[in-house]
């Protein structure tokens, strides 16, 4: 077995289950060699198979930048590139991507359980820290199906803004959501691209009975996910924002990533968490902060949504680049 596993370190039987992976951080260099000329607009339309893409910039906030170029942000944004026949080798504290590993060479070692034996090996060889772990992560592309999901963003935008909510938050919410397959049902019970829970849906006037459920609608979807965010997440990201006095503008980017946030976990949840941060940050400080809080029910999920929810922007342009949008 250490003789696979060292196979797979430094080439030899498994050298043809290796994948290279794109050096540095930028992660729009998956695609530096094609389609040099495409530019984004603040707010366009793309077209691509005969279908209208839309987009929605968000980069005009002064702190887009700092936190799409974050390595949190980046890690998540190779995963949702990278498909499932394949594994990130990541070092879990710094978000650092060590190599890409082919499924079939993962699943042979952990079969034999030693798996830890050989992320042991990648930390010996990269001189990571002892107090740091190597995690393997598996690919997400084929859940992040931006064909599927991107003609849509234009009705959820329009939904969104005609309730009075930012349409910010309904791209970012269908680019993480669930992009691939509407009809998946979670298993708190969510459904519909806007992941409903069923008391949130009957709340705002969808029907679910008798094998009729409206969260599959995409129109009416959108409109309960649209009155959640503008009654319940906005309000509660305001009140949390009071209690904790930091200043805030509805329009910052870090300000609808909270409530993202609560949209995901629930308010009371993340009030817990920012209830552990200190005092006297400001709202980018916070969302970051978040990503390295865990307490009560705030985990790792919880942490991770936002950095997803900017990796899947990301990755929306990636795929509007890389099919040749115009």
């Amino acid at each position: 077995m250490k003789r696979i596993i060292k196979s797979i370190l430094f080439g030899g039987i498994f050298s043809g289950l290796m994948l290279s992976f794109t050096s540095g951080n930028n992660p729009l260099r998956v695609s530096t060699e094609r389609n040099t000329n495409f530019t984004f607009k603040n707010d366009s339309h793309y077209i691509i198979n005969a279908d209208t893409f839309h987009f929605l910039s968000i980069e005009g906030d002064s702190n887009a930048v700092d936190f799409l170029s974050s390595p949190n942000v980046i890690f998540w944004m190779r995963d949702i590139m990278l498909s499932a026949d394949s594994f990130l080798v990541v070092n879990q504290t710094t978000r650092q991507v060590i190599d890409v590993v082919h499924k079939d060479a993962i699943q042979k070692i952990d079969r034999s359980q030693n798996l830890t034996s050989l992320g042991s090996l990648y930390a010996m060889k990269h001189s990571v820290p002892s107090n740091h772990k190597i995690k393997f992560v598996r690919g997400r592309k084929e859940f992040f199906n931006y064909s599927v999901v991107g003609p849509k963003l234009k009705i959820a935008n329009s939904v969104f803004e005609s309730v009075g909510v930012n349409p910010m938050v309904s791209q970012l919410l269908l680019l993480i959501e669930s992009p691939s397959n509407h009809k998946g049902v979670s298993h708190s019970g969510a459904a519909g691209h806007f992941q409903i829970m069923p008391s949130v849906a009957r709340k705002y006037g969808l029907r679910i009975r008798n094998g009729v459920d409206d969260r599959l609608i995409f129109s009416k979807s959108a409109y309960a996910a649209a009155r959640l965010v503008k009654e319940y997440c906005v309000p509660q990201a305001k009140r949390i924002c009071i209690k904790n006095n930091i200043e805030f503008n509805t329009d910052a980017l870090w300000f609808n990533l909270l409530v993202l946030h609560i949209y995901n976990a629930g308010a009371g949840t993340v009030a817990t968490a920012v209830k552990h941060i200190e005092n006297g940050i400001d709202g980018n400080d916070l969302i970051k902060r978040l990503w390295h809080t865990n307490v009560g029910a705030f985990q790792n999920s919880s942490q991770n949504y936002s950095q997803v929810c900017l990796a899947s922007y990301l990755g929306y342009k990636e795929f509007l680049k890389s099919n040749g949008g115009k």
